[in-house]
C-alpha cells in the first residue's frame, strides 16, 4: 500500500462520488463519465480541514493539568504534561472524530 503525504492527499481530486445503493451494493458514478474506473480501485474519503484548538481551549487544558488532577508540574513534570497531553488529545479527537 502506498502512503501518500498529508500534502499529497489534500490535492487528490476526487474521481467518483457514491450516488446511492443498489442490491446490497455501492453505486458509484465516475465524475468523468468517460472515464472508466478499473474494478479494485482504492476510492479515498475527501479531505477534511483540521479544526485545532483555540486559545481558550488550550488554556482549559492547562487549568484542567493544573488544578483538576493530583499533580503538579514542581512535583511530577511527566505527569502533569501526560494530563495535558490527554485532554488536548481528547478534545481534538472530539472536535474532529
Amino acid at each position: 500500500m502506498n502512503k501518500m503525504s498529508k500534502d499529497e492527499r489534500s490535492s487528490v481530486e476526487p474521481v467518483a462520488y457514491v450516488t446511492g445503493f443498489h442490491g446490497g451494493h455501492c453505486v458509484i458514478e465516475p465524475i468523468d463519465r468517460a472515464t472508466v474506473l478499473p474494478v479494485g480501485m482504492a476510492l479515498s474519503r475527501a479531505p477534511t480541514e483540521w479544526l485545532s484548538l483555540d486559545d481558550d481551549e488550550i488554556h482549559q487544558a492547562f487549568c484542567y493539568a493544573e488544578y483538576e488532577t493530583n499533580l503538579r508540574w514542581n512535583h511530577n513534570p511527566e505527569g502533569w504534561c501526560k494530563a495535558f497531553a490527554a485532554y488536548i488529545e481528547a478534545k481534538l479527537k472530539e472536535k474532529n472524530g
